[in-house]
């Protein structure tokens, strides 16, 4: 279980960095050690985990409590989780230099240091010594340190990687990766499909898309969105099914933070299904997943910053994508889409702006779709999709098609419209 505040809410790659390992993604925005124990129950002792990498202390220090107050909650925290698993190792990650809280150093080193003695008289403790290595990237104002935050106190996909050269070596020296794949029996078979509808199901922004639909299609849905509501890192839903409403055993896991809207919002009510073939569904269409992450400092806010994992694939097929964004709006904005599984793809897909649909008068994309084709799955069967904002406000998700293939094809990525500079263009029919 990765533990804490937001750093690792935000860790939109963290389970891809650790796709080895059975990893549970247990972040709380603003997290202190006060305000993450009652949830200690739940996110942590339930799932009995062999260890815990904990993020905290920061915020706290942040909110006034000193440095001994840290150390002190964290031999709360440390201990709450041994009264029931007396096993389990937990891996606390030292608070590390941040470019807004350098007024902090005093305090951070005095936690830094009690957690630290705390972990060489108990072998279940580890200290992993973050703050070195960023102060060897020249904190606080060096540009290789700075560099990799998006903002005063968060990392950018490039901090993360830091994060992940360090974090990942303490934990395999006491851990040998421990994920087993068993080939799931349900999963789809060379042919067929499963549809996806990105978007909320409260009726004012969105509906849930089952089916069959007109095309006679099974959808599956995320099942709880409300308009305005934020789909948090963690969130799962099991049994997706395909085309004919045949449970698939796949999964799909929230790996970075989306919102959601619809309806109320510019989404597309009327899709054409001669421009976005099975994908034109309008409850698919209208309602949508967004985010903002662009791993840019004074960017978009990666707070949201928009992915997911699908599970349950058999690494022996190749699997190809399409993705359908779109809202209605002026202002250019484009979304890439990274799929990523034994290899990485990246496609990019031009969702609203000025009279960009097919007939030059709509303001949203309601004619292209981008398609990633054929991407074998990990050793575990296990397909990253990361959306990135490119340009604009926000990037956005509102239907997705999976179909298996039986072997990788040679193209690497197709686009379904006309292109310019590997940016889907709306599609326009023949007069």
């Amino acid at each position: 279980v990765f533990a804490g505040s937001s750093s690792i809410r935000r860790w939109e790659e963290l389970t891809l960095d650790f796709a080895d390992y059975n990893v549970l993604q247990r972040g709380l925005g603003g997290a202190t050690f006060a305000t993450y124990m009652p949830h200690v129950q739940n996110a942590i002792i339930a799932n009995s985990p062999r260890a815990v990498v904990v993020w905290l202390g920061t915020n706290d220090i942040a909110g006034g409590l000193p440095g001994s107050g840290v150390v002190d909650a964290f031999s709360q925290f440390a201990g709450t989780i041994h009264n029931s698993l007396p096993q389990t190792e937990i891996f606390y990650l030292g608070i590390m230099p941040t470019p807004g809280r350098q007024g902090n150093r005093s305090q951070e080193n005095v936690a830094n240091a009690g957690i630290a003695a705390l972990a060489t008289g108990d072998a279940r403790i580890h200290y992993i010594d973050l703050p070195a290595v960023f102060d060897g990237l020249g904190a606080y104002n060096g540009t290789d340190f700075t560099s990799k935050f998006v903002d005063s106190i968060h990392l950018n996909r490039a901090g993360y990687n830091v994060w992940e050269t360090i974090v990942r070596p303490a934990v395999m020296s006491e851990f040998a990766p421990d994920k087993v794949f068993t080939l799931n029996p349900q999963t789809l078979k060379a042919g067929e499909r499963l549809l996806y509808d990105f978007g909320t199901i409260d009726g004012d922004d969105g509906n849930l898309t089952a089916g069959p639909d007109a095309n006679g299609n099974h959808w599956s849905s995320w099942p709880t969105a409300d308009g305005g509501t934020r789909v948090v890192a963690g969130e799962h839903q099991g049994g997706l099914v395909d085309t004919t409403g045949r449970d698939t055993g796949i999964a799909l896991t929230i790996t970075a933070d989306f919102d959601s809207n619809g309806k109320l919002h510019g989404g597309l009510f009327n899709p054409d299904p001669n421009l976005l073939g099975d994908l034109a569904v309008g409850s698919a269409t209208v309602d949508f997943f967004f985010s903002t992450g662009d791993g840019k400092q004074g960017g978009g806010d990666d707070d949201m910053a928009g992915g997911f994992k699908l599970e349950g694939l058999n690494p022996q097929l190749s699997y190809d994508f399409k993705f359908f964004g779109s809202r209605a709006t002026t202002e250019t904005r484009i979304t890439e889409y990274t799929v990523t599984g034994a290899e990485a793809q990246s496609v990019q897909l031009i969702t609203s702006g000025n009279n960009i649909g097919a007939d030059r008068a709509y303001d949203g994309n309601n004619s292209s779709v981008a398609e990633v084709i054929g991407v074998r799955p990990d050793a575990f069967g296990q397909i990253f999709i990361d959306l990135t904002l490119i340009q604009g406000s926000f990037a956005y998700i509102n239907a997705m098609e999976m179909r298996a293939v039986p072997e990788p094809n040679s193209l690497a990525i197709l686009l379904t419209s006309l292109t310019l500079g590997g940016i889907a263009r709306r599609r326009r029919t023949l007069n």
